[in-house]
């Protein structure tokens, strides 16, 4: 296999648009717990994951390539409450239009996006204790989402990916970053250093809440 070498995307939005059509498919092919999701939710899927990171933060945006293949992600951002109030008006009120106007009716995932969005359902913080939250905008405030194909796992992708995001956090002198995950990958991140700051049941599992200091 070729060796995979790790690219920070650029800041301007129409500056990678081959690679962001990339991270998107790749979303949605390892979307459910590593597996593709189904096909006719690949594109609501995707504007929910990543258009949010696509249009407001491109530059927090990290992708493993092997060869001219991206075959891993990695989004985030040094601000998620900065970040979360821009998605409102960037991404979220825009898809709950199309929605509303028919474009995703019969989207899988549509129903649940807009609970959530009208503060009906909980999203994943909201599982979390209000002490938890507010440590982590106060501590932790950075965050990540990451994803690796199948056949490119257990290469070393990911932790490349992450220390190369964590690295530019530290220069621009975020104090620390979090992220939300079930059981599997805990060890993973405990040995990039990550720490479990709570635990949470979300669907009938355990969601843990992971932080790091930087």
């Amino acid at each position: 296999m070729n060796s995979v070498t790790a690219r920070r995307l650029s800041a301007a939005y129409d500056g990678d648009r081959a690679s962001w059509a990339a991270v998107r498919e790749l979303c949605c092919r390892t979307g459910n717990n590593g597996d593709p999701i189904a096909p006719e939710r690949w594109e609501l899927f995707s504007r929910i994951w990543i258009e949010p990171y696509e249009k407001i933060v491109p530059e927090w945006t990290y992708v493993g390539e092997s060869g001219a293949a991206i075959v891993g992600y990695l989004t985030g951002c040094p601000d998620s409450q900065k970040f979360q109030r821009m998605k409102l008006w960037w991404v979220t009120f825009p898809v709950l239009m199309a929605i509303a106007g028919g474009q995703y009716r019969h989207a899988p995932g549509a129903r649940q996006f807009v609970k959530e969005a009208l503060g009906l359902r909980k999203s994943v913080e909201r599982h979390f204790t209000p002490a938890l939250r507010r440590t982590l905008a106060r501590a932790y405030p950075a965050h990540l989402h990451i994803n690796v194909a199948a056949g490119h796992r257990h290469r070393g992708i990911g932790r490349r990916l992450i220390e190369s995001y964590l690295a530019d956090l530290r220069r621009h002198g975020v104090s620390g970053i979090h992220l939300f995950c079930g059981a599997d990958p805990v060890e993973f991140y405990g040995r990039l250093g990550f720490q479990v700051l709570e635990t949470a049941e979300l669907n009938g599992t355990v969601t843990f809440a992971l932080g790091a200091r930087l």
